[in-house]
């Protein structure tokens, strides 16, 4: 089908538009409204091949709304996407814009154009979907579950599943449970139909507004600081900001119960409560703990079920101002190929609590503790030699009178090595603790 005709995004969207007949129009400026019949997404398609393969991947059949086709045999319009970095791709039934602009032929024949489209239209301002199927081959039951908008009517979708055709797997009645998210002034917010979203917002006034989570104890010099939050799966706790199971009330974000969240703060108090909030560790400092709900300064937290940090090539360096610190309910494990490594002044085992003598004990060096006892058991070996092999005489028995003086060396020189404690870490200091 050849077209001499040009539509422009600047034109004038026109909702009265008389019927057009595609086929014959040759010069009009009018966005044409169609209903999305089909879509090409993988190889499994039946006209795959014939729009040209993996290129193909996007590519929908319309139906002008204006004149729905209710016949099989009526060929259909290929339209395409008009975005090549964003992939938003419709539902089968939704409505989407159509502009016909330039197509690849353009260099051969300036007017060749094909059919672009647009994202789908916000007929029921929902999320999830926006199908508007064709009233002749709507059911009675879906004719009242999804009314026309007109002055007056309900810009609403239902809270129960029509079974309408959305697509070949698309399952509609998984996500109607999806809430929106409730917008703040200035915000910018995009969301998937499957409770994925990203929300670039600020603080806000809550005294003002449905309080949220990000914002609260905020003053007004904080208000407009910027929070950017990923969000990957609703709470299944929570529902929206009414408490109610209708799928049009707004819903926000909670940390603590979405399955899994990326929160970019600025100041913000992001109450996020930890799975362990153990930190003995820092029993000798506990101005220096750090803190996470009542942070002041900007910082990012990561919150789901499990967190992955896998290094495919190279390193995981963590590095940080002050202090690192690890906690877990259970236990920590460290396993490593080669050895492992701890490198600083001084090193606590146990604990940093307690006074160093007393109880921060420290680490004996293996090895002279080692060298220490062996001359020690020398020395005492050589005199339980000579005490083995004496005669009962009268007078001094030679051979403990060599060994005497070993065994009397023996035992200053590891007195001197206890008492200069030249046999005990400098670095290493294990807590005494209490005895259990």
């Amino acid at each position: 089908m050849s077209l001499d005709i040009r539509f422009g995004f600047g034109n004038t969207i026109k909702y009265n538009a008389p019927k057009l007949d595609v086929k014959s129009v040759t010069s009009t400026s009018t966005i044409i409204s169609s209903r999305v019949r089909d879509i090409i997404l993988d190889d499994t398609h039946d006209r795959f091949d014939e729009f040209g393969g993996w290129n193909s991947i996007g590519t929908i059949f319309i139906e002008p709304t204006l004149q729905p086709v209710f016949s099989d045999v009526i060929p259909l319009i290929p339209a395409y996407p008009a975005f090549p970095n964003i992939k938003q791709y419709p539902l089968i039934n939704e409505i989407v814009p159509i502009i016909y602009l330039a197509d690849p032929n353009v260099t051969e024949n300036t007017s060749a154009v094909a059919a672009y489209y647009l994202p789908p239209i916000n007929v029921w301002n929902s999320q999830v979907h926006n199908a508007v199927p064709s009233s002749d081959i709507t059911p009675e039951l879906e004719d009242k579950e999804y009314p026309l908008v007109e002055a007056g009517s309900v810009r609403r979708i239902t809270d129960q599943d029509t079974s309408i055709e959305l697509g070949n797997y698309f399952n509609e009645n998984n996500v109607l449970n999806n809430y929106p998210l409730l917008p703040y002034e200035g915000d910018i917010i995009y969301e998937g139909r499957y409770s994925n979203s990203i929300r670039l917002g600020s603080t806000v006034d809550n005294d003002k507004v449905y309080s949220n989570l990000w914002s609260s104890g905020a003053d007004e010099e904080d208000f407009g600081s910027p929070i950017m939050i990923l969000r990957n799966g609703q709470s299944n706790i929570g529902r929206n900001i009414l408490d109610s199971t209708e799928p049009w009330v707004p819903t926000l974000e909670n940390i603590n119960t979405d399955k899994s969240s990326i929160y970019l703060t600025a100041g913000q108090q992001i109450p996020l409560v930890l799975s362990s909030d153990k930190s003995d560790s820092y029993a000798s400092n506990t101005n220096n703990v750090p803190t996470v709900q009542y942070y002041p300064g900007d910082q990012i937290l990561l919150n789901s079920g499990q967190l992955v940090f896998n290094s495919k090539d190279d390193n995981i360096v963590l590095s940080s101002n002050k202090s690192i610190h690890l906690s877990a309910n259970t236990t920590l494990n460290f396993d490593a190929i080669n050895q492992i490594t701890l490198a600083a002044p001084k090193v606590y085992l146990g604990s940093s609590f307690g006074t160093e003598g007393i109880q921060l004990q420290s680490a004996v060096l293996g090895e002279e503790l080692t060298q220490a006892l062996l001359t020690f058991i020398q020395a005492v070996e050589a005199a339980a030699e000579a005490m083995t092999t004496n005669t009962a005489i009268i007078g001094p028995v030679a051979t403990l009178t060599t060994a005497g003086p070993i065994l009397k060396s023996a035992c200053t020189n590891l007195k001197n090595t206890l008492n200069n404690k030249s046999i005990l870490s400098n670095q290493v200091f294990v807590n005494k603790g209490s005895k259990r």
